[in-house]
């Protein structure tokens, strides 16, 4: 089976990071490297407060070994510039910050995962620097190169967290046109800045504690495999009274389906109250709360997961199964209502497999289904288009299928792995053969089996 594209093209220019990492023995490790390793998720280093004032503005060169799992094994300091009393303050926080990086690990020719090492210097960012800066994850240096080289794409720009404020302040504004002003109701929690204009005085104080309860959910789902970024803002939730206002809010600011609710990057979360059944809101809560969370806590200003794992994932939650108050992330909500996103709305059956797989199966006979590759290379239009409601219901059927489709992909939390690429802005092809060891083709007639079979 061929590699990924993009990690044939990383094998020579990876080598040179091999080579520099000291002597014979870095050179007879690289022998055996046919790509990688790759940095997936990483950290600045910050000067540390104790040197406020002294002048000095440390580099440091550092060599890291990297297991077979992608994650750091050791980190040595082999120099300090400029030394001074602060040495054994710096090292400690070189060991610590440098340890916490992951990889996408490095791979011999057979394709194998393999222990690597990697040496480069590296300068201490100021607290302000940070502060000021774009949020984003960093790679380490090694991918200047490589973007240099085009092996990777150059990141988008990342706008600041001023402008991230002041695009948000106007999505506020034009909110706040369709509140009523005799009614409205405001809720701050750790999180989120809560407005309804509901009659029932409650209604903020059970919002607020829903949202609150989605997020920990997530937290808890993607925190120990893709470290959340800083949150620098809080998110602005709007439940309206009517579906009108929300409709109208939707239109200004230039939405694509009606529906129940909806997120507005960067930051923006409204719903209405106008729905047919009492669970209506709580699972639309859910989808579109996974677009807050993705935008907010995985994928940073400026950036965006693939839209098929985008949808998916949303598709993943909002249809999971709720039991005694605890979400079952994969578990079919059956014989509630189900999202459906060809402007109809949220239909009411028996149960959604009856709806949304008999459709899908029913694409599938017809030969209507988009295949695997399709979602991953839809463009918006296509996506968002007449063909919406297939592109929703396979992107959310093929995210189960990589969750759930074979035991060692669920134990071996395939599907997060690939999400931290997906998160970084790896193409969703690159990503998926890199973790999956396959491609959408070849893995096609699987998938479609899967399908039926559910």
């Amino acid at each position: 089976m061929a590699r990924p594209r993009r990690f044939r093209k990383l094998a020579s220019i990876a080598a040179l990071g091999f080579l520099t990492a000291g002597g014979a023995a870095a050179q007879d490790a690289a022998a055996g490297i046919a790509t990688g390793p790759v940095a997936i998720r990483s950290h600045q280093l910050l000067v540390p407060h104790e040197l406020a004032g002294s002048g000095i503005d440390p580099e440091v060169q550092i060599r890291v070994e990297i297991d077979a799992a992608g994650a750091v094994s050791q980190v040595e300091v082999l120099a300090i510039e400029p030394s001074s009393e602060f040495d054994d303050l710096l090292r400690f926080q070189v060991e610590r910050s440098v340890g916490a990086w992951r990889y996408g690990p490095a791979r011999d020719r057979e394709g194998n995962a393999v222990t690597s090492t990697l040496s480069w210097r590296m300068k201490f960012q100021s607290p302000e620097e940070e502060r000021n800066a774009p949020t984003r994850r960093r790679f380490d240096p090694q991918l200047d190169v490589l973007v240099s080289a085009g092996a990777l794409p150059s990141p988008m720009p990342q706008p600041t967290l001023t402008e991230r404020v002041r695009v948000l302040n106007r999505t506020i504004e034009v909110a706040e046109k369709y509140i009523d002003d005799e009614h409205r109701k405001r809720r701050e929690t750790d999180r989120f800045i809560l407005i309804s204009d509901a009659d029932d005085e409650s209604t903020v104080e059970v919002l607020a504690g829903n949202m609150e309860a989605v997020f920990r959910i997530l937290h808890e789902l993607f925190d120990p495999h893709i470290e959340p970024l800083p949150a620098r803002l809080k998110v602005v939730v709007y439940l309206f009274s009517s579906r009108d206002r929300l409709r109208r809010l939707q239109e200004e600011l230039g939405g694509r389906l009606p529906g129940a609710g909806f997120y507005h990057s960067p930051g923006l979360l409204a719903f209405h109250q106008e729905v047919r059944y009492f669970d209506e809101l709580l699972h639309t809560m859910l989808h579109e709360a996974f677009h807050a969370f993705s935008d907010t806590y995985l994928t940073g200003p400026g950036s965006d997961l693939p839209r098929w794992a985008e949808e998916g994932m949303a598709e993943y939650f909002g249809n999971s199964k709720i039991e005694r108050g605890v979400l079952i992330p994969g578990a079919v909500d059956r014989g509630r209502y189900a999202l459906s996103h060809g402007g109809r709305g949220p239909v009411r059956l028996q149960s959604l497999t009856t709806w949304n797989l008999e459709e899908a199966q029913a694409a599938l006979r017809k030969g209507e289904a988009p295949e695997i590759a399709d979602l991953m290379e839809a463009t918006a239009d296509t996506f968002y288009g007449k063909r919406a409601q297939h592109y929703y219901s396979f992107s959310w059927l093929l995210t189960h299928f990589l969750h759930h489709g074979r035991d060692d992909w669920e134990s071996g939390q395939f599907f997060a792995r690939m999400l931290l690429y997906l998160a970084e802005g790896y193409p969703s092809r690159d990503a998926f053969e890199a973790v999956f060891q396959t491609t959408p083709a070849e893995i096609q007639a699987e998938f479609e089996r899967y399908v039926r079979g559910l």
